[in-house]
C-alpha cells in the first residue's frame, strides 16, 4: 500500500510539472549596448505574442536628449558599430513607413521614434502582424536605436547612424 501511495505522489508530481512547463509563455528579450566605445546608452527590449501582433517594450538609460528612431534590423549581431545588424527588416519588400500608424505601408522592422526624457526611454507599443516566431519573425534579429529620428522618407527615414544594438533571443517569461 505504501508503494501505491508513492507511486501516485510521483504521478502527481510529475504531472504538476509538466503543467507548469506548458504554462510558461515565451518571451524575447534584446539587452542594448551603445554601439561605440565608452557609450553610456544602456538598457532591455523585451517582445511578447500578443493577439494581432507582438508587443515591444524598451526601457533605455544614457541616451542623448532628443528624438530618435528604433527599427528592427535583419540580423541578429550588433558588431561593427550595429552596421552588421544590415537593413530594416523587411520579409516583403514593403516601403519604408511607420508599421505601428500603418501596418499595411510599412514593414515591421519601421517602429518609429522614440522620446527621451532624462537620458531615459520608456517605450511601448503592439507592432501588428508580427510575432517572435514563424513567418514575421523577430527571434533572432537586432533592435537598433538611431542617431537621428525618422523622418520616413524613402528608403530608410534618414535615421543617422547606430547608436545602440541588441539582438532579440527567445527564452521563458
Amino acid at each position: 500500500m505504501i508503494t501505491i501511495n508513492l507511486i501516485v505522489a510521483g504521478f502527481l508530481l510529475s504531472a504538476a510539472g509538466a503543467h507548469a512547463r506548458e504554462s510558461k509563455k515565451e518571451i524575447g528579450v534584446a539587452r542594448f549596448q551603445g554601439t561605440a566605445e565608452g557609450s553610456p546608452i544602456s538598457g532591455t527590449a523585451r517582445f511578447k505574442d500578443v493577439k494581432g501582433g507582438l508587443k515591444v517594450t524598451v526601457t533605455l538609460t544614457g541616451v542623448p536628449g532628443r528624438m530618435h528612431a528604433l527599427h528592427i534590423h535583419e540580423f541578429g549581431d550588433c558588431s561593427d558599430l550595429g552596421k552588421a545588424a544590415g537593413g530594416h527588416y523587411n520579409p516583403k519588400g514593403a516601403p519604408h513607413g511607420h508599421a505601428l500608424k500603418d501596418a499595411k505601408k510599412a514593414h515591421p522592422g519601421d517602429l518609429g521614434n522614440v522620446a527621451v526624457q532624462d537620458g531615459k526611454v520608456a517605450f511601448t507599443a503592439s507592432l501588428p502582424k508580427a510575432a517572435l516566431k514563424g513567418k514575421i519573425a523577430v527571434a533572432g534579429r537586432s533592435i537598433v536605436l538611431h542617431e537621428k529620428e525618422d523622418d520616413f522618407s524613402q528608403p530608410v527615414g534618414n535615421a543617422g547612424g547606430r547608436i545602440a544594438c541588441g539582438v532579440i533571443v527567445i527564452r521563458g517569461e
